[in-house]
């Protein structure tokens, strides 16, 4: 009886320590996109939506997204104010290039309390991307200009991150415990960096995401919101929506989404059912 009772202290005791563990390795995420061009709507961001999907793929949460222009204060004031939610990574997009309005690197200076310094390896980087364009006729001009070598000044203890998609490197600096990713606007170059940089820390510190879903069809939203409100008091580890795809009522998608539940699938599965079950009895259609 003893051995058994010291048993399951022990079978306690690994699962409680897994939980903290599974729970500890999911991360708190915060975007900046920064840009006046996405403030005037001359283009549109796909940047957040393109990070988001993959951030939370790996069972990580995005907790705010914030769209900024390009202004010193602005921006260092944005950074300072995620810094002071404490989340595990800040990831900022655009600003990194060679014209006057490109200052998000100044602006991390200023925000972090940093000098800028011209990095080597950074310098070294643009000036190999301007001679290679140069010599497959890209691009006229040669050589570094004062407008190239500013991309090279870096906040102190900054870590450049090539560009191999294009010439302005990005950058990464811990500060304490929250790691700052500063990637370029332009998209394709954001990919690149991301996939290299960000997506192998995203994989090491997997959580669980979990998405299930159906449509229905034949009641509106009003009316099946009340018994959804029920149930997610019923199952306050789910976050449950509906989102109207067609009109008021011909075809309505409900997800029920959760991140890093032990039991996740169970649950989602009990509230996707009964729920399944009141729009039958409310005369609606489930969308096969």
């Amino acid at each position: 009886m003893k051995q058994h009772t010291i048993k399951m202290q022990l079978s306690n005791k690994t699962i409680f320590f897994k939980l903290l563990e599974f729970l500890h390795l999911s991360m708190k995420i915060e975007l900046i996109i920064i840009g006046n061009e996405i403030l005037i709507g001359k283009i549109k961001d796909t940047n957040s939506n393109w990070l988001a999907k993959r951030i939370t793929k790996y069972g990580h949460q995005i907790k705010r997204i914030t769209s900024i222009g390009d202004e010193l204060d602005v921006i260092s004031n944005t950074l300072r104010e995620s810094m002071v939610r404490n989340p595990d990574i800040i990831i900022t997009t655009g600003g990194l290039g060679p014209t006057f309005d490109d200052m998000t690197l100044e602006a991390v200076g200023i925000a972090l309390k940093r000098v800028l310094k011209q990095d080597i390896n950074a310098y070294n980087s643009i000036k190999k991307s301007y001679d290679k364009a140069c010599k497959l006729g890209l691009l006229k001009m040669e050589g570094m200009t004062p407008e190239r070598e500013k991309m090279a000044f870096l906040p102190e203890g900054a870590v450049p991150i090539p560009n191999i998609r294009g010439t302005a490197p990005g950058i990464k600096i811990k500060v304490k415990d929250i790691m700052i990713f500063c990637l370029p606007g332009v998209p394709m170059e954001m990919y690149a960096m991301f996939k290299e940089i960000i997506l192998p820390i995203l994989r090491e510190k997997k959580g669980k995401f979990l998405e299930k879903g159906f449509i229905f069809m034949g009641i509106g939203e009003s009316q099946i919101a009340p018994h959804v409100t029920k149930i997610e008091k019923k199952y306050p580890q789910l976050w449950i929506k509906t989102h109207p795809r067609i009109g008021l009522s011909v075809e309505i998608e409900l997800s029920i989404t959760c991140f890093n539940v032990e039991n996740g699938e169970e649950l989602a599965e009990k509230a996707m059912k009964e729920l399944e079950m009141i729009i039958i009895e409310l005369k609606g259609q489930i969308k096969k």
